[in-house]
């Protein structure tokens, strides 16, 4: 048996460091060929040139993945390079804390922009690529390659944490998210 993800692209963003980072190369270790993104583009370069030491494939975005632009060129970079998505990770996050009666507007916005608006746009913008593809088969073979979204949480998003409601809400907002795709994809 060949590697899990042989043959499989994924999207993987805020894979310049952690969980992303290390998301990113265990794809690649298994086959898959990854498209990553991070807001720097240092750590980025530096997990692109640990996957292409270890044999793997992969090719970086760097941007914020708030930006509807960054959601348009991780889409295009798997789609022109690879021919498609079979695999989206909506990891990309950090924390901006406050305690809610002097978090700002813009402390609240930028984290769900990051962590749900971002999820969003990438789900809805992989849609033709994955959910449509996948009826082309079935209607072809009978049956259709697994594909899969993976949305990072957080136990913020269950339990709430002090000085994080922008957070926990984001992330709270991404499991409602999730599933609700899930039902409709199903």
């Amino acid at each position: 048996m060949g590697p899990m993800l042989e043959g499989k692209t994924a999207i993987i963003t805020g894979a310049g460091r952690g969980i992303g980072a290390a998301a990113a190369r265990l794809f690649a270790a298994e086959g898959a060929r990854v498209v990553i993104n991070d807001l720097d583009g240092d750590p980025l370069d530096r997990v692109v040139a640990d996957i292409h030491a270890a044999g793997g494939q992969a090719a970086p975005v760097v941007g914020d993945v708030s930006d509807p632009a960054t959601t348009a060129a991780l889409i295009g970079t798997a789609v022109d390079t690879w021919g498609g998505i079979d695999i989206l990770v909506n990891n990309a996050g950090f924390t901006w804390d406050g305690v809610l009666h002097n978090m700002s507007d813009d402390q609240w916005q930028t984290i769900l922009d990051v962590h749900l608006t971002s999820a969003f746009r990438l789900i809805r913008a992989a849609t033709p690529h994955m959910r449509e593809t996948a009826k082309a088969e079935i209607e072809t073979t009978g049956t259709a390659q697994a594909r899969k979204i993976v949305s990072v949480s957080s136990t913020s998003g269950t339990r709430g944490n002090f000085g994080q409601a922008n957070y926990a809400a984001a992330k709270a907002g991404l499991v409602g998210l999730t599933k609700t795709m899930a039902k409709e994809w199903g």
